[in-house]
């Protein structure tokens, strides 16, 4: 690491601190922290669903503020990894802004940055992949797993106290948000990639809740790797349908694999759930290309429009 990247750091570090949170949720008899990212001034906190999961109270500590203020959740995605969370009576707070998503590279430096419950950890690294799926705890059920599309995998070790917080590049901006990998503790970590979730906190923050387009189906990313491995096209496969949602109208089954819609490819960098949020909206009439039996099809239908379910 060059003197000229230290001092970039230590510049970002010093400008995100004044907006990283402490995030503090009790369970009885459990008592859990992460951080999170001031997004406005009245005081709606961006962090992960691993942070606010299961919380029976949630309290937030600010820098430089020896009140603890009570938070609340305002709305989550389990699709993504993001939840929004807000403290009330307070107006004036430092905040941090996303950088551009598609100025991200393998190898770039980033920055994670914890509350002040963790003394303002500040822990550098490097986006070491992109674009990786990687399985979570689902929040609603033990027995389940979440896949999360498109994340960052970073050198950076992420601890349960720092998860929730920003990653930052050397501009002091979000490219991500920290999560934990799973045991052993204070293993290197990744995060939710700015291009997935951007949608996600903007549209909380001007409406209260995530409202997005639906297949009406569920489904399991097909990365490059799985696709060598299995045969498939790369895409997303179909795991259940809606009865009567507009997949199973149009005669999609499980186990097809969805490999376009409209002119979109999916790819490991356009996840069909990045792309039914960034591309295309409720109501919305497409035409999707899928694979079943190795062989090309196509049908179109109109998206609905859901809230993100957890299963």
């Amino acid at each position: 690491m060059t003197i000229s990247e230290d001092s970039a750091i230590v510049q970002a570090a010093a400008k995100a601190r004044p907006a990283v949170v402490s995030v503090v949720t009790q369970q009885q008899p459990i008592v859990s922290r992460g951080s999170g990212y001031l997004a406005t001034t009245d005081g709606y906190i961006v962090t992960n669903i691993d942070v606010i999961a299961g919380s029976g109270s949630m309290t937030v500590l600010v820098p430089g503020d020896a009140t603890a203020h009570d938070a609340r959740l305002i709305d989550y995605d389990c699709q993504t990894g993001v939840a929004v969370i807000k403290i009330d009576k307070v107006s004036g707070l430092p905040t941090l802004a996303f950088a551009d998503p598609t100025a991200l590279v393998q190898g770039q430096v980033i920055v994670a940055v914890g509350g002040p419950f963790e003394g303002g950890a500040v822990t550098p690294g490097y986006v070491s992949a992109m674009h990786r799926i990687v399985s979570i705890a689902n929040p609603a059920s033990a027995q389940r797993v979440i896949e999360l599309s498109d994340t960052i995998v970073t050198s950076s070790v992420i601890t349960a106290g720092t998860a929730g917080g920003p990653l930052l590049n050397v501009g002091g901006q979000v490219v991500g948000i920290a999560m934990q990998s799973g045991p052993p503790a204070g293993t290197n970590g990744f995060g939710l990639n700015v291009a997935d979730v951007q949608d996600d906190i903007q549209q909380i923050l001007q409406t209260g809740q995530v409202v997005v387009s639906s297949l009406g189906a569920t489904s399991t990313d097909v990365s490059p790797e799985l696709a060598s491995l299995t045969g498939l096209p790369v895409g997303s496969q179909l795991a259940t349908l809606d009865k009567g949602g507009p997949a199973d109208s149009a005669g999609l089954q499980p186990g097809d694999v969805i490999t376009q819609l409209d002119d979109a490819t999916l790819d490991a960098a356009h996840p069909l759930s990045l792309l039914l949020r960034s591309r295309f909206h409720p109501n919305q009439r497409v035409t999707v290309t899928y694979s079943r039996g190795g062989a090309s099809s196509q049908a179109q239908l109109t998206l609905s429009g859901q809230h993100p379910t957890c299963l």
